[in-house]
């Protein structure tokens, strides 16, 4: 009879510890990003971590690296979407997830701390605005009036997702950010064509 195998457990991965840095920076900030603490929850030496990193501020810029790519990597396929309501749908959800919102409250968080990060942020701002500007102009929006609600629109969102996750109680009272939104489009969409122009 062959004795037991006894294989190795797998190698962690850079993404591995991509994947840990992320989950605790979303709920716990910036500063929970520890190397020792990783360590310990991924369940294995400091050492490990040498062969993936430099040092800690290698983590934190391949972890910036990662978001601001699943992001670029959305805007391109929500570009590929002709129906102004799809897109719509899509934005409303992807900015109204749990998880999104906590890192993305993380992420803003950091910002004020670090200049750096807080270029990286707004350059992707700026594709969130344009993304709402493009769903604006297909439903009848014109010109500045467009750019001018997108702004709106992306405030309403950082303002709840900070509201979410500093109060609870909200968060669960909430009717959700998406109907924020529907009532935000509705306001505009009632103005004069004037005041929309």
């Amino acid at each position: 009879m062959a004795p037991p195998s006894h294989s190795k457990a797998p190698a962690l991965q850079a993404t591995d510890w991509i994947a840990a840095a992320v989950a605790r920076f979303a709920d716990q900030g910036i500063e929970a990003v520890r190397i020792e603490l990783l360590a310990r929850h991924l369940n294995v030496s400091k050492g490990s971590f040498y062969w993936h990193f430099r040092d800690r501020d290698d983590l934190l810029e391949r972890l910036l690296d990662d978001w601001e790519r699943s992001e670029l990597l959305w805007f391109e396929t929500e570009d590929d979407l002709s129906n102004a309501a799809n897109r719509w749908a899509r934005y409303v959800e992807r900015a109204s997830a749990p998880r999104r919102v906590r890192l993305e409250v993380a992420l803003r968080a950091w910002a004020r701390q670090d200049d750096r990060v807080a270029h990286r942020i707004a350059a992707i701002e700026r594709r969130q605005t344009a993304c709402i500007v493009s769903v604006l102009r297909d439903i009848g929006f014109q010109g500045r009036s467009a750019e001018l609600w997108s702004e709106i629109v992306h405030m309403v969102c950082l303002g709840w997702s900070d509201r979410a996750m500093r109060d609870r109680e909200f968060y669960v009272a909430s009717r959700g950010l998406g109907e924020f939104l529907s009532e935000v489009l509705l306001a505009a969409s009632i103005r004069p064509t004037a005041a929309r122009e």
